[in-house]
């Protein structure tokens, strides 16, 4: 019995699947600096630590901070350079091996200008995401932005970033291949153009491909955890997903046949039943799955035909077979899996170990 919903950590699965990308990055003779953006704890990072790793890619300031504190001191800051940070840029770039990401000339300008000491710098390169950086086929762009900086003492242009982002847009491993495939022709030809190191990382073509061409550093974090996205795309199966959520059961009832989702209303089963658990946005998020017209936002770890299908702020039912639900009556809990197990470590702010019951802290 528990109080109220918890986010559970599975620390084998984690460290199977952190152990797998080491691996594949070694075979590869190139480096893995993870994102630690999806765990964002102090403990999780140790166990990075422990296998031999010692740069780490983050997304915020306070992230970097946080783990600074740590004892980590080599960071990639995998957020494009704003006005706002310049100052606190500056001061951290005197305590630590500090790389920025940004496509603007006119922001490095700026930092020159109030730079103590050389700040090393990764080109945004846009995979045709359509986020930030520069297109990744625009080759005279990127070159021309090499030239411009030239003149900047204290800028130094050590790499170039890639972030797939649209690989999520994918929709199994076959397309999510192909798409990388593509891509690495792009990459090949900015490496011919631009020699010096490529950093790339998402989390599905970095978790299929085996061969990274023109790569040098891989940054991906999702696969720390993995969750009901990636493995809806292929990318990874259930047993990789190492989080999922404790929620309370606060009721089980009828549900009437008109109130279910329309493609149960086409089974054969007449009657239906819900579960009310103590479990909404505010712990899973708002992110959900499109199951062929199903919206869903999490799945019973326990039973793989169950789906969390509506959600409030702090609340949620789960729908089904009158008889599958009822099978539940004497649990005083649920374990579902996340859709975006990012956001949801972002929400519940703590692991609990599905083991020791020892509890992670979350920055």
């Amino acid at each position: 019995m528990i109080e109220k919903p918890r986010l559970v950590l599975n620390k084998k699965v984690v460290l199977r699947n952190i152990s797998r990308i080491i691996n594949k990055a070694k075979y590869n003779s190139i480096q893995f600096q993870p994102h630690f953006k999806t765990h964002q704890s102090i403990e999780i990072g140790r166990w990075v630590r422990d296998l031999g790793i010692s740069n780490i890619t983050v997304s915020s300031m306070d992230m970097l901070t946080y783990f600074f504190k740590d004892n980590w001191d080599s960071f990639l800051l995998a957020l494009p350079l704003h006005p706002g940070i310049f100052k606190s840029i500056n001061q951290v770039n005197n305590e630590c091996h500090l790389k920025v990401l940004t496509s603007s000339v006119e922001h490095l300008k700026i930092l020159n200008s109030i730079l103590d000491k050389p700040l090393q710098i990764l080109l945004d390169i846009d995979p045709n995401y359509g986020r930030t950086g520069i297109p990744i086929d625009q080759i005279p762009h990127i070159m021309k932005f090499n030239h411009d900086i030239s003149a900047l003492s204290k800028i130094k242009l050590t790499g170039c970033y890639i972030h797939a982002g649209n690989s999520y847009q994918e929709y199994n491993r076959k397309s999510i291949l192909s798409f990388s495939e593509q891509l690495t022709q792009s990459i090949i030809a900015l490496k011919n153009s631009l020699n010096i190191p490529i950093y790339y990382g998402d989390t599905p073509t970095c978790s299929l491909m085996n061969d990274f061409k023109g790569l040098d550093v891989l940054t991906p974090g999702n696969l720390f955890f993995y969750d009901l996205t990636q493995e809806h795309i292929g990318c990874c199966k259930q047993e990789d997903i190492a989080v999922w959520v404790d929620c309370p059961i606060i009721d089980i009832k009828d549900r009437k046949i008109q109130d279910v989702p329309m493609n149960m209303r086409q089974s054969d089963n007449k009657e239906f039943a819900q579960i009310v658990i103590h479990g909404g946005a505010i712990h899973f998020s708002k992110d959900f799955l499109d199951l062929n017209g199903r919206i869903v936002y999490g799945r019973l770890k326990d039973e793989a035909s169950l789906y969390l299908d509506k959600i409030s702020q702090e609340h949620g039912l789960i729908i089904g077979p009158k008889d599958l639900i009822q099978k539940f009556a004497e649990q005083s809990y649920l374990s579902i899996y996340p859709v975006h197990s990012c956001l949801t470590a972002e929400s519940m702010a703590s692991y609990t170990d599905s083991i020791t019951l020892r509890r992670y802290d979350h920055m």
